[in-house]
């Protein structure tokens, strides 16, 4: 975890490690996101209220979608963007 936090730092991501609310790592070694044909109301539940209390979201896990690791770092940054254009405006 700290060498995360170090890096964001490093890239001005963040400013202050002590604004970091929860610092966790959990391995899931055998994890993948779940289609169901409830998928779509489910994920519509989640995205509302995390964009309601202001979290942003992003990844396989955040986005709950089968991504590549590129993908996943496409949404990363994309999620990172919105935050500095939010803060910047």
């Amino acid at each position: 975890i700290e060498p995360v936090i170090r890096d964001l730092q490093r890239c001005g991501l963040i400013k202050d490690a002590k604004e970091i609310l929860v610092r966790n790592a959990t391995f899931a070694e055998y994890a993948n996101v779940i289609f169901d044909l409830e998928r779509a109301a489910n994920l519509a539940t989640v995205h509302g209220y995390l964009d309601d209390v202001g979290i942003r979201y992003c990844g396989r896990y955040g986005d709950w979608g089968y991504m590549w690791t590129d993908d996943s770092f496409i949404s990363g940054e994309r999620a990172a963007q919105s935050i500095l254009d939010e803060a910047s405006s």
